[in-house]
């Protein structure tokens, strides 16, 4: 079987602007912002980009649920996966990715965006188990490989805290 490589994650999440429904929120962040983005992505090594929509009716499900966890009120999260953080930064420099950051600072918060950085572990794929020995033990790599990273260069800032470009 061949080693496991790792992949990181960045995850961003973003509440709307106050004066856009959730609908017109939805329509420019999966219809125009979405696409462009992917485009893009897809040049410089992403492996997977995707959104996570967490709307009114996603959080009434989780409360009619009784989940006792503190629920997420941003309205999207977007998540990039990579192998290694020089795509991150070259994709950050890329010119057309600033400008569709720079269009989208009319729908977000900026203010009240956040962001993390990690590396995945997969245990179930497709419903199926994955990356876990016949004997039952994990066969991801180790924690120090896992968390060996080294620093990379700056990615771009086209903004700043406030959401000014």
């Amino acid at each position: 079987m061949s080693k496991l490589e790792r992949v990181l994650r960045l995850a961003g999440t973003y509440r709307r602007s106050e004066n856009l429904s959730e609908k017109q929120f939805y329509e420019y962040i999966s219809g125009r912002h979405g696409v462009e983005c992917a485009k893009i992505h897809a040049k410089y090594g992403v492996l997977k980009y995707q959104m996570a929509f967490n709307t009114a009716s996603m959080r009434a499900l989780a409360d009619s649920m009784r989940i006792s966890y503190r629920m997420d009120d941003h309205d999207v999260e977007i998540e990039y996966y990579f192998k290694d953080a020089a795509a991150l930064v070259a994709l950050s420099a890329d010119k057309d990715f600033q400008a569709l950051h720079i269009e989208c600072l009319p729908y977000v918060q900026i203010n009240k965006s956040t962001a993390t950085m990690t590396w995945i572990e997969v245990y179930v794929d497709n419903g199926e188990l994955v990356n876990i020995s016949s004997e039952g033990k994990s066969l991801q790599p180790s924690f120090e490989e896992q968390s060996s990273v080294e620093p990379a260069l700056p990615v771009a800032n086209y903004h700043d805290d406030a959401g000014n470009a």
